[in-house]
């Protein structure tokens, strides 16, 4: 019997030589390194900036209060071209710096108002500062400002709206003052299109923001100020800040006015000076028309009404555009309606009794009209031209012609004033000249000056003939007391001869009476024709025309043209 040999089974074994430990411990630090990279990242962030001046990618910080936070990562331009995209990445830990009012903006050298600052970038390169928010859910991505914010969501204070139209533009970090001390400043500019008004963010520092309330006004503060009184001109000058970039101040226009504080971002308006925001606080008024048969240019909207000086109401509109066409048909001499209305506030200021109704000072203001109140135009200001309109009681003498409504606004009843009434009263004294007989009189007084001129003449006949008298021997002779008579006489008539005392001043006198009535005599031609010429320039006259034939033109041979 035979037996079968066994057969021999042989385990596989894999042996791992120890080189290959090497790449395995290399891949595992790797894996290592990355997942420690990963886990101390912090958040990343997209900022939308118009250009990306002055920053690189990998060396462009981002600091908050000077401190390293992060590092841009990525810039691109967006997809219509318009804005450039920055990614960054932050540090970990900074994610609760990021809030809805978290801020953004580029440090670079800047000059401005303010001053110079980021100069330190110039050998370290710009950087990005963030300004942690506190509240709101981070954004998608954040806009980054143009400009270095003037004060932070740490700052305590009031911020406020303010809008203004027809001024002129103030721009970021213009002062705001609380009388002539610097309070804040101005946060934002910005323009409402709907309103078509400039708008201002300002931003008041505690514990300055106690001082607004709901009663105060904002006005614009000129770096140069001029004011006329009886003492002279006086030019008042702010700092050089203020001359420059302008300011705005707040206060209360009357003195005593307290009011309620205000809430973060109320509206005020801005007024264009402390005066305009004065004129604002009277609310009631009485609208009139005030219908003028004079010149009312240098009359324009804004100017005051006064009564005896003191301002009670102002101009609306010169001239009234509501005028009907059929009323002013009407009218033979149209005269110039001016809205205007009375402010009755004004005088309550000086009254003891505040509590007057709108309709008793209607009542009041027509009662004074039947009394005689009337309004004239004055001129204010001789070199500008700049009138007022004038109202004081007049005697009933001076009646108006314009009375009753018009377009539907009561007419405020109205006499020449000012120089209108001058240049009547000078025009009818200049007419009873113009129609005396000036002419036959001069000629009267001339005649009587020939007849003195004969008179002198014979007397001068006289006295020579007495002196021949005297100097014959009949007449040496007579008595001593007839002697003495012709000798006085003599020396009577003497004086008026020619070279005598009163022969002088006489003839002198004649002679200048004689070429004064030679000058006036064109003047008395003129008025007779013209009665006003000494108020209004008569037409000049024409120029003369050169004509060909007037005068020969001169010869060759007399050198008047040139070889």
């Amino acid at each position: 019997m035979s037996q079968k040999a066994p057969t021999a089974h042989h385990a596989s074994r894999i042996s791992l030589h120890p080189v290959w430990l090497v790449p395995l411990i290399a891949l595992l630090v790797a894996g290592w390194m990355l997942y420690q990279n990963w886990a101390s990242q912090g958040p990343e962030i997209t900022l939308i900036a118009d250009n990306a001046e002055g920053l690189e990618v990998g060396k462009t910080k981002i600091k908050a209060r000077n401190v390293e936070i992060g590092e841009v990562t990525a810039i691109q331009l967006s997809d219509n071209f318009e804005h450039a995209i920055i990614t960054a990445t932050l540090n970990q830990g900074s994610q609760g710096m990021l809030h809805k009012d978290t801020q953004f903006w580029v440090i670079k050298p800047r000059v401005g108002t303010e001053g110079i600052s980021g100069l330190g970038t110039l050998l370290s390169g710009a950087y990005i500062e963030m300004e942690p928010g506190r509240k709101g859910e981070p954004p998608e991505h954040y806009t980054m400002l143009k400009q270095p914010p003037l004060s932070t969501a740490e700052d305590k204070g009031l911020r406020l709206q303010l809008f203004s139209t027809g001024l002129a533009k103030m721009s970021v970090g213009t002062p705001v003052h609380f009388r002539g001390y610097q309070v804040g400043h101005i946060e934002s500019v910005g323009f409402d299109t709907e309103k078509e008004a400039i708008t201002y963010r300002i931003f008041i520092s505690a514990p300055y923001d106690a001082l607004v309330s709901d009663v105060v006004q904002f006005w614009v503060t000129p770096g140069l100020s001029l004011k006329s009184s009886a003492r002279g001109v006086e030019v008042r000058m702010d700092s050089l800040e203020t001359l420059l970039t302008g300011g705005i101040s707040f206060g209360t226009t009357k003195e005593g006015l307290t009011g309620q504080m205000v809430e973060d971002m109320s509206r005020f308006q801005l007024y264009g000076s402390k005066q305009d925001a004065a004129d604002h606080r009277y609310t009631q008024f009485l609208t009139y028309v005030f219908m003028f048969d004079e010149d009312v240019g240098g009359l324009e909207a804004g100017a005051p009404i006064e009564f005896r000086g003191i301002r009670i109401g102002t101009v609306q509109q010169v001239p009234f555009k509501g005028i009907p066409l059929h009323r002013w048909n009407e009218m033979q001499h149209p005269a110039i309606p001016v809205l205007a209305r009375i402010e009755p506030q004004r005088l309550a200021d000086t009254l003891t009794q505040k509590d007057i109704s709108l309709e008793q000072w209607q009542t009041l203001f027509q009662e004074s009209i039947d009394d005689g109140l009337r309004a004239s135009l004055n001129t204010r200001n001789l070199f500008t031209g700049a009138k007022v309109i004038s109202l004081d009681f007049v005697d009933n003498s001076k009646q108006s012609t314009h009375t009753g409504r018009f377009a539907d606004y009561p007419i405020f009843p109205s006499v020449p004033g000012g120089f209108a009434d001058m240049e009547q009263k000078l025009t009818a004294v200049l007419d009873n000249l113009g129609q005396a007989p000036l002419e036959e009189t001069f000629k009267t007084l001339n005649q009587t000056l020939k007849q003195a001129d004969h008179s002198l003449a014979s007397i001068h006949a006289v006295s020579h003939e007495l002196q021949q008298l005297l100097a014959k021997p009949e007449t040496q002779q007579l008595p001593a007391s007839t002697q003495q008579l012709l000798q006085q006489m003599n020396q009577t008539l003497s004086s008026y001869q020619p070279n005598g005392g009163i022969g002088q001043q006489l003839g002198t006198t004649l002679t200048t009476l004689q070429r004064t009535l030679d000058d006036l005599q064109p003047l008395i031609r003129q008025l007779g024709q013209q009665p006003n010429a000494l108020i209004f320039e008569g037409e000049a006259p024409p120029d003369r025309i050169p004509s060909a034939s007037s005068e020969p033109a001169p010869s060759r041979s007399q050198g008047a043209y040139p070889e």
